[in-house]
């Protein structure tokens, strides 16, 4: 029964952080926050000038001004036409529902010969959007779109959370050597034969 209870709980626990860590085309490797875009990449970096000098690359810590730097990691995208578009999410299906009422902020396409993308915008509002980030080439045959979702302002919520899953699979790390050492490595002595 107990071993039943930590398999669901460990299973729980592991669903749980993989949504909680979830980000879409952003992910971090060696220090730097890549964007997957098609085959190639961009490095992704966000700041808060006025808040602090921390760089961030997933949610955006607090509502205000914030700059965005995208760069682009193969020349194949500096040929490219690159935009930018940021969305609230509000739970629509699909991204193009109602795309003009839901757009945050648009940056048209345009090529970038230095690789290098940036925009500024206020988030005057904490809450959940949605990032999306167009590559194609001149004639439009090729196209590669990266959709990463984020927040602003939530991070403290996005933090006790992932500390209770932590607390909660060092919990179940206990329980589990708990179970093992006082009841499933006893071994019940052999019978003894009667005379």
């Amino acid at each position: 029964m107990i071993k039943r209870f930590l398999v669901a709980f460990a299973m729980a626990t592991a669903g749980m952080t993989a949504q909680a860590w979830a980000h879409g085309a952003v992910s971090s490797s060696s220090g730097q926050c890549l964007m997957t875009l098609g085959p190639t990449t961009m490095t992704f970096t966000g700041y808060q000038p006025l808040k602090s000098r921390d760089q961030f690359c997933d949610d955006i810590p607090d509502p205000g001004p914030t700059i965005v730097v995208l760069d682009a990691q193969q020349d194949e995208l500096r040929d490219m036409l690159l935009e930018i578009r940021i969305l609230r999410d509000v739970g629509q299906k699909d991204d193009n529902e109602n795309l003009q009422a839901n757009t945050e902020i648009y940056v048209e396409p345009k090529k970038y010969r230095t690789g290098t993308l940036n925009f500024e915008y206020n988030f005057a509002k904490a809450g959940k959007y949605i990032g999306l980030v167009k590559a194609r080439n001149d004639d439009g045959t090729k196209e590669y779109v990266a959709r990463f979702p984020f927040s602003v302002g939530q991070t403290v919520g996005r933090e006790a959370a992932s500390a209770a899953l932590l607390g909660g699979m060092a919990l179940l790390g206990a329980a589990a050597w708990y179970w093992h050492h006082f009841h499933g490595g006893k071994k019940t002595p052999p019978a003894t034969p009667s005379a």
